[in-house]
């Protein structure tokens, strides 16, 4: 299978596994509703899966350094198949709560050692290709997934669950398929500076990333609240809720179109500085334009942020497979921490102050980047 070749069937596999998580993901708290759960426990089953893979995706990062990562990916999708195969039959909450939790630990063996897979061997052109190619892939898989989730769950409860099964065991039978050929470095090309990816410039760009996902978690989780209120139908709600991951998936596109000459600062600063735009005009719009402004600039940074954060943990890197895994971390940490940080603003000073903390996050990545960054030019 030549380089070509295997980048597309990453790609497929990306694809694929995205349509799963998010298709179960989807269906999950559905199928916690069938079981009895109580609106706590509806808290707990959202969150678990994505705490546990939080916390798991750091040390399989380090795994995928000192093992080769189709062997972990293997691991990981054969688990995930399994729990999803057994968790209809649980019954309870208290049973599907650590299946839910296995679930999301496991598929940290997946996409961090993905990551150190593409990147093997590239230099700074073909990886940022490859990785955008990447992202639009999983990205399209979540866009997907939800709408996969819901035809297949009003069909039969269980039909979710079992096609994410069936949809893992193929994607075993394709990756097996995969030659893993030998590690190699990045290699060198370009002058020193191009090259050198300094600590400070790459923890930069996470401080950046985590302010996307931060921004990200608080509006997936408190907008439709507000949007409630204002008296959007849950069909509206659907459709501004699109726009951030429709536009996301437009960023990675233009990303991997432009290849090595689009990763640059001012691209991120700039992506920033129009989402506080976009989170202002949430904060004080009462019409569909302007939540659907606010939305668009979100997705943008979003795409941008993952983007950098993705290719800097990856670009010269000696521990590829545990520098994407505190990127996944990084990713996770502020989706967990945007809804608990902007709900209790929200329920002291109103549904409309998490956005003004949005922006005072993202204000103050900026002026932590400005600062790291300076530090990596002089260095």
């Amino acid at each position: 299978m030549g380089r070509f070749g295997q980048v597309r069937v990453f790609e497929v596999a990306a694809f694929w596994m995205a349509v799963v998580v998010s298709m179960v993901n989807f269906a999950l708290p559905l199928l916690a509703i069938r079981f009895g759960a109580s609106p706590f426990q509806l808290g707990l089953v959202g969150t678990m899966g994505s705490l546990c893979y939080t916390l798991a995706a750091p040390f399989a990062g380090r795994l995928a350094d000192r093992f080769r990562p189709k062997r972990l990916m293997l691991i990981g999708t054969s688990i995930y198949a399994g729990v999803y195969t057994v968790v209809v039959w649980t019954g309870s909450v208290g049973y599907l709560l650590p299946l839910v939790g296995l679930g999301g630990g496991v598929m940290s063996l997946f996409w961090p050692p993905l990551a150190a897979w593409i990147a093997e061997g590239k230099g700074r052109e073909a990886l940022a290709k490859a990785l955008g190619g990447y992202n639009m892939a999983w990205c399209a898989g979540v866009v997907v997934g939800p709408l996969l989730g819901g035809v297949a769950f009003q069909m039969d409860f269980r039909l979710p669950f079992w096609g994410a099964a069936a949809i893992d065991l193929t994607l075993l039978a394709i990756l097996v398929r995969v030659p893993e050929g030998r590690r190699a470095s990045a290699p060198d090309t370009g002058p020193p500076s191009e090259r050198y990816v300094g600590r400070s410039l790459l923890y930069a760009v996470w401080v950046a990333n985590f302010a996307g996902y931060f921004t990200m978690g608080t509006v997936r989780s408190l907008f439709p609240k507000l949007g409630t209120e204002i008296g959007f139908s849950p069909r509206t709600l659907g459709m501004l809720m699109a726009i951030i991951s429709l536009t996301q998936l437009t960023t990675f596109t233009y990303y991997r179109a432009r290849g090595g000459e689009g990763i640059r600062m001012r691209n991120l600063l700039l992506a920033q500085l129009s989402a506080m735009v976009g989170m202002a005009s949430v904060m004080t719009s009462g019409r569909f334009g302007g939540f659907a402004l606010g939305f668009l600039l979100l997705g943008l940074l979003l795409g941008t942020t993952y983007s950098f954060s993705i290719f800097y943990s990856l670009y010269g890197q000696v521990q590829m497979g545990a520098y994407s895994g505190l990127n996944e971390a990084i990713v996770g940490s502020g989706l967990l921490s945007g809804p608990f940080l902007g709900g209790w603003v929200a329920q002291g000073w109103g549904l409309r102050t998490p956005y003004l903390l949005c922006i005072s996050v993202i204000a103050g990545a900026l002026v932590t980047e400005c600062t790291l960054i300076r530090r990596a030019q002089r260095s």
